[in-house]
Formats: C-alpha cells, structure tokens, sequence
C-alpha cells in the first residue's frame, strides 16, 4: 500500500469540508438513444482526494466491469472541468472512476503536505483499488504522474499495471514544442516563485497558515489569457460566445474555468521543478518511493496519446514524446491522435472532445489495447 493508503479517511467521517470540491452533477446518460440513470459514490477518501466512481449500474463498481480512471490536472481548475470527458466516456463505458481533488484552503494543516510525490501515491493506490484491466487517462498536468505511475507499477507490481494509458494534452517534455507557459514557467527560479506566488491561508478557513499558490492569482493569469484569446479570435472566445459543452445552461464553460482552487505550495513548486525545469522523466532522473522511474517498465499497458493542433498550453510534440520514452511497449499497442483544429480546453470540454476524441479513445481500447 502507497503512502496515501496510510492515510485513508472513512468515507462518511465528515472531515473534509464540502466546500473542497464541486459536485459533478451526473444524474443521467444517453445510451443508444436512451436516458441511462448514473449513480454516484465516494470509493474512498483520502485527506486530499476522493475517488468517486460515476456508474450506469445500480449496484456501483462491479468486478466484470472495466472502468476507466480519469486523473485530471492539479493545476488550478476543480476536477468537474473535466465533466464533459466524464460524461462522454460514460456514453461508452459503464464506470467511470475520477480522482476527484481537493481545494487545499478546506484542508487543515494537521493533514500534512501535498507534494508531487504524493499525487503519484495517490494514483498507484487508485489504480490498486480499482484492480486490474484498468484505462488510465491522465489530463493536461496530470500526464507525468500518471505517466510515472504506470512505469513505477509495471516495475515494481507489474499485475497491478494498467490496461491501457491514454496521456492527453501534457507536458511530457515540455521543450518538444515549448510555448508561452513553458517559457514563463522555466524563466523564474523556484526562490522566486516561492516569493512572489506563494502565500498563507488566511484565518477564516480550515486550511489557515497552509501555504499555497492562492486562486486570486490564478483568476488573474487566466482572465489575461482569455483576454488574448478574444482579442486574437481563439479557442476560449469561441466557447464563451457560443458554449458547446454537454449541458451549457447548468454547467456553463465559464463557470466551469473560473471556479478554481488553491493549490498546495510543494505540489506547484515540486511540479515545476520536476516537470518544466530539470524533465526528470525525459532525463532519467525521476525519483519516486526511492525508485528511479523508467517508462522502458511498461510493457504490456497500450499507450495513446492525444494532443490538440492548436494547444498553446502544451503543444504538439508535448505529449507525443511519450512514445519515445515508453520504448518497450510493442508498436501495434501505441496509437497517437492529433485533432486538427483543436485548442486545449477541447480536448476535454465541447463538440471535439464527444464526437472526435472519445471515439478515437474507444477505438484504441478495441483495437491496440484489446488483451
């Protein structure tokens, strides 16, 4: 058992404050043309996560069902930007299983730190509840994670590795076709983001004294951005003047992007380092649980990787140097699919996510990652 499963929480304990996480709001599904009722509950909770599974079965988790773990980005948004893709893939597969993360200000800090390294524990203990034959689909952030997951379980528990992992719009390395956030992100020391983006919890709130990288400036980096997307005709203009997402009225892209949560200090910090500065993974040097990582472990998970034409977050050739570094995976059981005319917000969120991705995703899993 990881480092999180030390430090599992009772479902029902009532620790964690409500305002820590957004609701998804799943009720149903249209399968075949029919309204398909989705039932949802907490697997279990940690002190920074819930894995809550979203099922077209009554009865929840069952053992002849192969779910998918969706692992969104810690990098800002609340997990429920993801609810699309969720909503998508439920269309195709009857348990979709998300780690669904916390908003650190809600999170005393007698529950400790929340490092990168923490993250990954995280997931190899998700992925070991929910057993083998598993999808893993990490998103945006989430790529070297669960990427360094996967590699670390294919070496160390190599029955516990996933079925298939599917890397979308990632960093896997970042100088492959770096862009704006790489330049920023690589330009500033670690002192000087310490000083300069990272502050306290206020007093009023569970997490009070935590340090973190606050929401304040992340809706202030965001708003330049969709500002320069309007002004430039792009991606996020289009979404805000004409939303296409699953259910606009009640889940409206805007709200959706601007509900964002405090992010711990050491996991924004650790992940930059890692990720953006030194690429451990791309490097060798990628340490975890006193393990180095090394994506030549995975044999038997088939690999995709998904990436955006038009991505400006991580570009093109991102995510894609993956396959590069996963060289023991068979080629007959790596796909790579880049979406033409597709922004980063898309791969997850609208018309292209439903009607071009996730279908491409299921015909991966028919196909290159059929045991």
């Amino acid at each position: 058992m990881g480092v999180a499963g030390k430090f599992r929480l009772a479902v029902d304990d009532g620790v964690i404050d409500p305002k820590a996480w957004q609701k998804f709001g799943i009720a149903s599904v249209t399968v075949n043309g029919k309204r398909v009722d989705v039932h949802e509950h907490v697997l279990c909770r940690w002190p920074f996560a819930d894995l809550r599974l979203f099922s077209r079965e009554r009865t929840g988790f069952e053992t002849n069902t192969r779910p998918f773990l969706v692992v969104p980005p810690l990098a800002g948004g609340f997990p429920i930007l993801l609810r699309d893709l969720v909503v998508a893939l439920l269309t195709e597969n009857p348990a979709v299983a998300v780690a669904d993360w916390f908003d650190v200000r809600y999170i005393p800090k007698t529950f400790g730190r929340f490092g990168f390294d923490t993250s990954i524990s995280y997931i190899t203990d998700m992925i070991r509840l929910l057993g083998t034959d598993l999808h893993l689909l990490g998103v945006c952030q989430a790529v070297v994670p669960t990427l360094a997951a996967t590699a670390y379980l294919a070496a160390r528990e190599p029955e516990a590795a996933p079925q298939s992992l599917i890397l979308m719009g990632g960093p896997v390395d970042p100088l492959r076709n770096p862009t704006g956030v790489v330049r920023n992100l690589r330009g500033h020391t670690l002192d000087w983001l310490r000083s300069n983006t990272i502050i306290p919890v206020p007093t009023g709130f569970p997490g009070r004294g935590r340090l973190v990288y606050p929401k304040t400036l992340q809706i202030a980096t965001l708003t330049a951005y969709v500002t320069r997307h309007c002004l430039e005709g792009r991606e996020l203009y289009w979404k805000l003047v004409a939303d296409d997402g699953v259910d606009p009225v009640h889940f409206p892209f805007v709200t959706l992007a601007y509900t964002l949560m405090d992010l711990p200090a050491e996991h924004f910090l650790e992940n930059i380092r890692c990720v953006f500065q030194d690429r451990d993974l791309v490097t060798g040097k990628f340490i975890f649980a006193n393990t180095k990582i090394d994506p030549l472990a995975i044999r038997k998970t088939a690999l995709m990787t998904v990436e955006g034409e038009r991505d400006d977050i991580a570009a093109p050739g991102q995510t894609k140097a993956a396959h590069d570094l996963c060289g023991s995976i068979p080629k007959d059981k790596q796909r790579h699919l880049l979406v033409d005319g597709c922004g980063h917000f898309s791969l997850f969120h609208g018309h292209i996510c439903r009607t071009q991705i996730v279908p491409e995703i299921m015909g991966f899993l028919n196909h290159e990652a059929r045991t």
